[in-house]
């Protein structure tokens, strides 16, 4: 049976026709002085009466954004020249993991003469768009999630960053992802285990327990094999050559050995993926361009379990599926959980013109409004330890399991746990792709990754590591 994502409601439309404009002023795509379209015009567009056009109309007037002229329109307000502009570098990805435009829009409301400009940074090449934009003084504020600020400090960038201060009300675990030589570069908004995502009508429907955490890999294969059969469609899916995938299976081989012992715990890992991907019962034979790809196909009920984090169940926050998280399987019964944790944070650029307004901007997506909004609005895990304790306004259907992430904190991970710096990573990335083609066989590999780990054992943890 097909799951489709529920109308938004009345409620919603609107919050969205107004989000949307405002994102649209903000952001200067609407120019100052220029009108907006008739009524009627957006009435049609966004599928709202013309009442409630005007209503979202009236709050835009509320907050200084647009004015209106009888018999002409709605004209978009000239800022005052004394404007302060921040120039905010993200992944596009930001505005669903926590809905950054609104978090922007909140912002601008309390802080009418500062204007923050959300800038795309390339998702391929993150760090190295980043810092170009910061040479030429384009740059206030930029995010970073966990493996991209470990590439940051491996370049030796963190003197392009202001140092902040610790906060004891954000989790510490989320801090950690973002300090180097003991001083913190960003503050953290919000972070994400990864987690199996599971339908439950499919494991009923097959007669299958629910998985807890004493689950092995092993486990989960089996599994898959009865909800293949049951259904005849692949129990199981995610992007293999994800390094937030496949870096599941290395942080769970190599455990905390070093040396030529990491290097055979990191091909062990791989094995155990290999058996999974490679069995084309449980693991369908498409391999998705990437996790929005990967969202639908379970949104679909095309297959039965995912890999994903906490931002992904975003994609799904309305649907009707009946769904749940749990941890993630291990590789032997009895091994100690090791999960991979994901954090995003914000920094100061240090060198920024606007630097006072920079600090107040990342502060405010740290505070209890801010972190209040991510709560009520998202699947995501606030960084802030009293707004992800507490309950969730709005309308969103979290899974039973949600607030598992509170126990799973002692099995936390990040990449940089690994001691493989991200270009020696990627380097893995590549002969994954390779194995997975024939173009190297597992003699092939297993050389490769032994050499990498003597290399690293030879040399001792890699420079750049953050602080752990």
């Amino acid at each position: 049976m097909s799951h489709k994502l529920e109308r938004a409601s009345f409620q919603e439309r609107l919050d969205h026709f107004v989000n949307v404009i405002r994102t649209e002023i903000v952001n200067g795509i609407r120019e100052e002085g220029t009108y907006l379209p008739a009524e009627s015009a957006l009435a049609k567009q966004f599928e709202l009466s013309n009442k409630s056009i005007r209503k979202g109309l009236e709050q835009l007037v509320e907050e200084g954004l647009i004015v209106k002229i009888d018999r002409v329109g709605s004209m978009v307000t000239p800022r005052a020249k004394e404007t302060i502009t921040i120039n905010f570098g993200c992944p596009i990805s930001l505005t669903t993991d926590f809905m950054m435009d609104d978090l922007i829009a909140a912002f601008s409301k309390r802080n009418p003469g500062i204007h923050v400009r959300r800038i795309s940074l390339n998702h391929i090449s993150y760090s190295q768009s980043a810092e170009e934009m910061m040479a030429n003084g384009l740059l206030d504020v930029v995010a970073f999630n966990s493996p991209q600020f470990q590439e940051w400090t491996e370049g030796g960038l963190t003197s392009l960053l202001e140092p902040q201060a610790s906060d004891e009300r954000l989790y510490r675990i989320a801090e950690e992802a973002f300090l180097h030589d003991g001083m913190l570069y960003a503050k953290p908004v919000s972070f994400s285990p990864v987690v199996l995502c599971y339908n439950k009508q499919h494991f009923a429907g097959a007669g299958i327990d629910a998985p807890d955490s004493y689950w092995t890999w092993q486990d989960l294969m089996d599994a898959a094999a009865k909800l293949s059969e049951s259904r005849g469609k692949p129990g199981i899916y995610f992007l293999p050559t994800s390094e937030n995938r496949y870096s599941v299976f290395l942080l769970q081989g190599a455990g905390s050995n070093r040396g030529s012992e990491k290097a055979e715990g990191l091909l062990d890992g791989l094995l155990t993926l290999n058996r999974l991907i490679e069995n084309r019962t449980i693991f369908p034979n498409y391999w998705a361009h990437g996790n929005d790809e990967t969202i639908q196909l379970f949104v679909e009920g095309q297959v039965s379990i995912i890999l994903c984090t906490y931002f992904n169940l975003n994609e799904f926050a309305h649907s009707t599926m009946d769904y749940d998280i749990c941890p993630l399987p291990v590789l032997r019964r009895g091994d100690p959980q090791r999960t991979l944790l994901l954090s995003i944070g914000m920094s100061v650029v240090k060198q920024s013109k606007v630097k006072e307004a920079a600090r107040r901007f990342v502060d405010f997506l740290s505070s209890e409004e801010a972190q209040g909004m991510i709560r009520d609005k998202t699947m995501s895990i606030p960084a802030r330890k009293e707004s992800a304790s507490r309950l969730a306004g709005g309308a969103l259907r979290l899974p039973s399991r949600y607030a598992m992430f509170r126990e799973l904190q002692p099995s936390f991970a990040y990449h940089s746990d690994l001691g493989i710096p991200m270009k020696d990573l990627r380097k893995i990335t590549k002969w994954l792709k390779e194995y997975w083609s024939n173009m190297i066989d597992a003699s092939e590999l297993s050389g490769k990754l032994l050499e990498l780990g003597s290399e690293a054992h030879k040399s001792g943890q890699p420079a750049g590591m953050s602080e752990r």
